[in-house]
């Protein structure tokens, strides 16, 4: 009869050469691929941390700032950015050194009026029912200009043109006036590298009995207030000319 320890050692063996984990543990892992650095296209930042994969496809170098990778060559922004050179000429790291700033945009003074002798070009003007007014971005800004201004002419950077989560193509909203309201108009001088020379209208809540305070309506509120209805972009392609 075998003795109690020969039994034992016995069994262990038979556990040990049938056990998967111990198994697995003799068998050394295959060493895992070298992972591959994004390298930054010519020209383009190098960014920290790197682009996504969507962000490369989305935009140009992978970055939000020089707008969409392709500009639109359809639609009625297509026809706004036609010929539209969106870093006049400088490579993206040039551009980002002159016009980017650490929380955004080196914006100009004055709003973006021309300035001559030192004062903004500006008037004001009433705004009759009826006429396109269109804007890139959000409605909770303030800046509008006459529908069918160029792109160039509004003297934007380029991440104006992207596609925001929920938000309209490329950033383009349309605005028909249903109600008169006096607006602050007057030219655009030239920024981000772009020739500027359209209009711009901002609204002096001053002019707007709801707003009271001071400052520019935002164009949110003006829809609130049915001074302004949201219309197709469509309709913003070929507005009236404007009349003073």
């Amino acid at each position: 009869m075998p003795t109690f320890r020969a039994a034992a050692l016995t069994a262990l063996a038979l556990i040990s050469s049938a056990s998967p984990v111990l198994a697995a543990e003799a068998v050394p892992s295959p060493p895992l691929a070298p992972v591959t650095p994004l390298v930054p296209e010519a020209g383009c930042p190098a960014l920290d941390p790197p682009p996504t994969e969507e962000d490369r496809d989305r935009y140009l170098c992978g970055d939000r700032r020089l707008g969409p990778r392709e500009l639109p060559a359809d639609g009625p922004v297509g026809e706004l950015v036609e010929g539209y050179d969106r870093l006049g000429g400088l490579t993206p790291v040039e551009f980002l050194d002159r016009w980017a700033t650490e929380d955004g945009w080196d914006y100009p003074e004055h709003d973006g009026f021309v300035v001559e002798d030192g004062k903004p070009v500006q008037e004001l003007r009433k705004l009759p029912e009826g006429w396109m007014l269109d804007r890139f971005g959000s409605p909770w800004g303030t800046f509008l200009a006459p529908a069918g201004a160029s792109y160039a002419e509004r003297a934007l950077p380029p991440d104006s043109l992207n596609t925001w989560p929920d938000g309209p193509e490329h950033n383009y909203n349309c605005y028909e006036v249903v109600r008169p309201v006096i607006a602050l108009v007057g030219p655009i001088a030239p920024h981000f590298e772009q020739p500027g020379g359209g209009e711009q209208l901002l609204v002096p809540a001053e002019q707007v009995p709801e707003a009271g305070g001071e400052g520019y309506v935002p164009v949110n509120d003006l829809l609130e207030w049915r001074y302004l209805e949201q219309r197709s972009t469509s309709e913003c392609l070929f507005p009236e000319e404007f009349a003073a």
